[in-house]
């Protein structure tokens, strides 16, 4: 299922970090950079939209969103093996992101897949806001 490229969806748990510009980090499964699937080119500005209602990749239903809408800009791609991580990678990220085993459980809730599905490659993007400038 396509999703627009021009966005970056988060889940309803944190819309907080997102209107409050205070996220900074976040991980993708697998390769996210431009021509990849749904991937980003550095220095590109996306709209954050918030989930309301997850879709699903595999039945192809489409996530519903409200109606917030952020400006990020995509500062920084890095592509790497989930186990070359160090702590400064998790700076910026969720409160429940925070090393290596938090982030596999949580891509494991999200994607419903094992990072092991993904080679256990992921994609680290680092988020800044343009408005801020």
């Amino acid at each position: 299922m396509e999703l627009p490229r021009d966005e970056i969806a988060f889940r309803k748990e944190y819309e907080g970090l997102v209107l409050d510009r205070t996220i900074r980090t976040v991980f993708r499964p697998g390769n996210r950079i431009y021509p990849s699937w749904r991937g980003y080119r550095p220095g590109e500005i996306v709209t954050a939209r918030i989930i309301d209602r997850c879709g699903s990749d595999e039945l192809a239903i489409p996530p519903l969103f409200n109606d917030h809408r952020v400006r990020v800009r995509i500062a920084a791609l890095r592509y790497l093996h989930i186990d070359e991580l160090t702590d400064e990678d998790f700076d910026g990220s969720s409160p429940d992101i925070f090393d290596v085993a938090s982030l596999e459980e949580h891509l494991l809730y999200i994607y419903r897949r094992p990072i092991e599905a993904f080679g256990r490659m992921v994609t680290r993007i680092g988020l800044d806001y343009p408005d801020e400038d």
